[in-house]
């Protein structure tokens, strides 16, 4: 498992993410500065779609309710992604505590399960949603010290479990 670098995700975030949506306001004023906007929100779109793959690719060890694929895939889907966010999001929450605790790795911080669902409700607002950008850079702060402190698990494969058993 690779460590997430929080300076790129958060300063990609907030300047992809962030820029991008300030730069589209002032645009739509000053029509010019739309063409700066697009790549920056396209660019934080595809950072946060790794972002969360990766985190819930630190908790894969048959136990976690969704792999990285499908946890990221089904926010695309219209209207059910409305009830996916809380699964993508909230459920990682629950998965990497539970994770945790299997796995008795007492070094890394719990995540708070309150936060990530405030952060999915507040998503699903509208107007009130802009709230979700700064609770999202919080969670994905966390996100990040919570998975650079997991311990690099050994992946037993089937076969060697066959051959030694």
């Amino acid at each position: 498992m690779k460590r997430l670098s929080k300076g790129f995700y958060l300063g990609s975030y907030l300047g992809g993410l962030l820029g991008g949506l300030i730069l589209y306001f002032i645009g739509l004023v000053a029509w010019p500065l739309l063409l700066l906007a697009i790549p920056l929100l396209i660019y934080g779109g595809v950072i946060y779609i790794i972002f969360v793959y990766k985190a819930w690719e630190s908790i894969q060890d048959g136990h976690a309710r969704t792999g990285p694929c499908k946890a990221i895939g089904l926010l695309f889907v219209p209207f059910f992604n409305f009830y996916w966010i809380f699964q993508a999001h909230w459920g990682f929450a629950k998965d990497y505590n539970a994770y945790i605790s299997r796995h008795g790795v007492a070094a890394a911080p719990r995540l708070s399960e309150g936060l990530f669902l405030a952060y999915c409700i507040i998503s699903l607002i509208p107007f009130v949603n802009i709230a979700g950008f700064v609770v999202y850079a919080v969670l994905l702060n966390n996100i990040c010290d919570g998975v650079n402190s997991l311990p690099v698990l050994a992946k037993v494969s089937p076969i060697s479990q066959i051959k030694s058993g």
